[in-house]
């Protein structure tokens, strides 16, 4: 789905595009490969000491990367979300659409919509 901003958000389900792990106070670590594409990616990312730049996520992000299995639509992250951190995690709603808006950017998940719709 690459036109995302035209979608219906309640639909949409992400997946994880690449790599991750959890870090040492138990947030998700995203691995994000140093190169993606050509020659570089081919050939040097596999020699290089750290392949990998890591980005380490906050207590929402963390919580919210675990959710985008490929199976959960938005709705029901943001349902996940209140549910889990109360108040102080309103409005979940934009905040997880700026968020998936920011990891598609950036080539960290990947949107679509459910079968059939």
């Amino acid at each position: 789905m690459s036109q995302h901003h035209q979608a219906s958000w309640t639909d949409v389900i992400a997946k994880h595009a690449i790599d991750w792990e959890d870090g040492p106070d138990g947030g998700a670590v995203l691995l994000v490969p140093r190169f993606r594409k050509g020659p570089l990616a081919r050939w040097l990312q596999p020699k290089l000491r750290r392949p990998h730049i890591r980005v380490r996520l906050d207590e929402f992000g963390s919580f919210v990367w675990r959710t985008l299995d490929g199976g959960t639509p938005f709705q029901q992250v943001v349902e996940a979300m209140r549910t889990h951190f109360g108040e102080k995690i309103e409005p979940a709603d934009e905040r997880l659409q700026k968020f998936l808006t920011i990891l598609v950017k950036d080539k960290f998940v990947e949107l679509f919509k459910p079968a059939g719709e």
